[in-house]
């Protein structure tokens, strides 16, 4: 259970998802992935560290530039179930209410 809770923390950050998301389609450097996002530099640097150490994401260091891939695309399998789920929450619980009345 630690490792799944682990695993769900990083996906926690909004801004750790949005570098995802950047990364989704392409192989990219940290100045495409500052521009894709509109974070800055500091940031986009500290979340792929930490999805990077996490597994979500794989660096290839080109020379003087260092690129990053999804490791594994099925990721984005698991948020849009995610995103499904959300969905499916708010309107029961929109369901509930309206049953009430």
């Amino acid at each position: 259970m630690e490792r799944l809770a682990e695993f769900f923390k990083v996906l926690s950050e909004p801004n750790r998802l949005t570098v995802l998301e950047s990364l989704k389609e392409s192989t990219l450097n940290v100045t495409a992935i500052v521009e894709n996002t509109g974070l800055s530099q500091a940031l986009v640097s500290k979340h792929l560290k930490l999805l990077s150490t996490a597994g979500f994401v794989e660096r290839m260091p080109d020379g003087g530039l260092v690129f990053y891939k999804i490791a594994d695309k099925k990721i984005f399998k698991l948020i849009t179930q995610a995103e499904k789920l959300i969905v499916t929450i708010n309107q029961q619980r929109v369901d509930s209410l309206t049953s009430h009345t």
